[in-house]
């Protein structure tokens, strides 16, 4: 068994909370800054002789709203890499063999959209990803149209989830995107991760989803929250929708309405 952790380390609390797990013989490596501190993720197998040390301080923090722990049968980055080839198509298809476009480079909605077949889908997602976000740095979110609203909420699902599940997701900046994601979702055909996301949302028992409830409703301790979204986490996993595939899809059925 394996342990993926997120850890969350206050400001106030940085040196005490490093030299606590320095103790413990575990040096915290450098984490992402957040609002609401600096989330650092480990993993430790159970055979590993500093679990035993620290899973009660984990279990701990966890009570406190600071930790979450995610016990998988292998490591975190092997779990990526299966699930991403369950998700993958099968051999012979050819779509495998592509490319992976190597980000976005100033090219047009059109261009984007012709290199359909010679590099891979979720590559060419990301492109349309990076060109829209580069608009709204340039313009304001407000300057985006609802259709590259969807192409960003849908990309930060992604990412968020199959990175670290849906907690992730509601703890990151992606937690912008809560109010509109299951419309999103809806709105590119994917019914089946629409329904596990706003089973998802409900977990946080809010009744209005908002980037600052999500906040606080993520800072506070609940056990039943986290058992509630790591079965969401497995219903997301578990799910054969293919994501990129329908935005793609539907990025060329509104061409008109993505503009970089």
């Amino acid at each position: 068994m394996f342990h993926h952790v997120h850890l969350t380390i206050q400001a106030k609390d940085e040196a005490q909370r490093r030299a606590e797990f320095s103790e413990f013989g575990l040096e915290l490596p450098a984490g992402q800054k957040m609002a609401s501190g600096e989330v650092v993720t480990f993993e430790m197998s159970d055979d590993d002789p500093r679990w035993e040390k620290i899973k009660d301080k984990i279990a701990a923090l966890e009570k406190q709203g600071l930790a979450t722990e995610r016990s998988l049968l292998i490591p975190w980055e092997d779990e990526l890499k299966r699930l991403k080839q369950l998700a993958s198509p099968p051999k012979g298809s050819g779509i495998g063999q592509l490319e992976s476009l190597e980000g976005y480079s100033g090219q047009s909605v059109d261009q984007l959209l012709l290199c359909e077949g010679k590099y891979r889908i979720d590559s060419l997602i990301m492109a349309f990803e990076q060109a829209i976000s580069l608009k709204a740095e340039r313009e304001g979110m407000q300057s985006l149209t609802d259709e590259e609203r969807v192409v960003l909420a849908v990309e930060a699902l992604e990412r968020e989830v199959n990175n670290g599940g849906y907690d992730q997701f509601f703890v990151n900046s992606s937690r912008d995107f809560a109010p509109i994601i299951v419309d999103a979702l809806q709105r590119i055909g994917c019914k089946k991760t629409g329904i596990t996301t706003r089973r998802a949302i409900k977990a946080l028992g809010i009744s209005h989803i908002s980037p600052d409830k999500i906040e606080a409703a993520m800072a506070e301790d609940n056990d039943l929250r986290s058992a509630k979204l790591a079965q969401c986490d497995e219903s997301y996993y578990k799910n054969t929708e293919p994501i990129a595939e329908r935005l793609f899809e539907f990025i060329k059925a509104n061409r008109t309405a993505v503009r970089f």
